[in-house]
């Protein structure tokens, strides 16, 4: 099933460009049925520098959307808004306390996978009353958004490898355009409960990374090959971690992460990395 959803987020100091996510809004456009999910005043608390105020601003705001929510979305008469064009209104002129993005679609087996998916992965904290969310979940918003672009998707391979030195690199995608290796992309999950099995991992595949920009590698799309040369562009998606063994193993591939070069993105910096691939192949 389709959704439509807006993430929400809150400017923490004033005059800052600083932002920090707060909140999920999901809507099925076929019924019009409203689910979302904000974070709890003890994260708000945490991270901005005037809880107070910003508690009743979201709370008058989510009062607004519970005002416009109805059984199926009514018909835009005589300038009123729906709740999905309120939404919009609010992504284009709110730039103070709170702020919306736009409209952005996914699938999903049904709007509480939606909400739970994308407050998991896009806000940071992990729903409490469901399991937190592995990689997979992750690789799947990847794949959503790269999906919304049939350019992109036509350049992409899903869940390839590359070979290094006999042995293989695992990516969650790669880009190819013209001949040319464009990106090579794999995501992670820092939220297991197993730090010595996600530090292992890490080094395994930084290691793998760093061979790989010395040496040059060979790409497996289908039943081809393709020659990577040295120093591509590799991307890494990581889930923010949560506990403090998380934090610590997250810290440590930052840096390699520096090191190496490679990209490290937040599931909600996708969207607009999926634009800006998007935007390159076409030039």
């Amino acid at each position: 099933m389709r959704f439509d959803y807006w993430t929400v987020s809150v400017v923490p100091r004033p005059m800052g460009i600083t932002t920090i996510g707060v909140g999920v809004i999901v809507i099925d456009p076929a019924t019009g049925q409203l689910k979302y999910m904000f974070r709890t005043d003890q994260g708000i608390r945490h991270d901005s520098e005037f809880p107070d105020a910003i508690r009743p601003a979201l709370r008058n705001f989510k009062a607004d959307l519970n005002k416009l929510t109805t059984t199926t979305e009514p018909l835009n008469l005589k300038g009123q808004h729906t709740l999905s064009s309120y939404l919009e209104f609010v992504s284009r002129h709110w730039h103070n306390l709170i702020q919306v993005r736009a409209m952005q679609s996914m699938d999903a087996a049904n709007i509480e996978e939606a909400v739970d998916l994308l407050f998991s992965t896009l806000i940071g904290e992990t729903p409490t009353r469901k399991h937190q969310y592995d990689v997979r979940q992750v690789r799947g918003l990847i794949r959503r958004e790269y999906e919304q672009h049939p350019r992109l998707l036509e350049a992409t391979t899903f869940e390839t490898n590359v070979q290094v030195s006999r042995r293989e690199l695992d990516l969650n995608l790669a880009v190819v355009h013209e001949g040319q290796v464009i990106e090579l992309n794999q995501a992670f999950n820092f939220r297991s409960s197993d730090s010595k099995g996600t530090r292992s991992a890490i080094d395994s595949w930084t290691l793998k990374v760093e061979k790989l920009q010395s040496d040059g590698g060979e790409l497996f799309i289908e039943e081809a090959s393709l020659w990577v040369p040295r120093n591509p562009d590799v991307v890494a998606v990581t889930a923010p971690p949560i506990s403090p063994a998380q934090k610590k193993n997250f810290r440590l591939f930052q840096d390699f992460c520096s090191d190496l070069n490679i990209t490290l993105l937040h599931p909600e910096d996708i969207p607009q990395h999926a634009a800006w691939l998007d935007s390159r192949l076409a030039s």
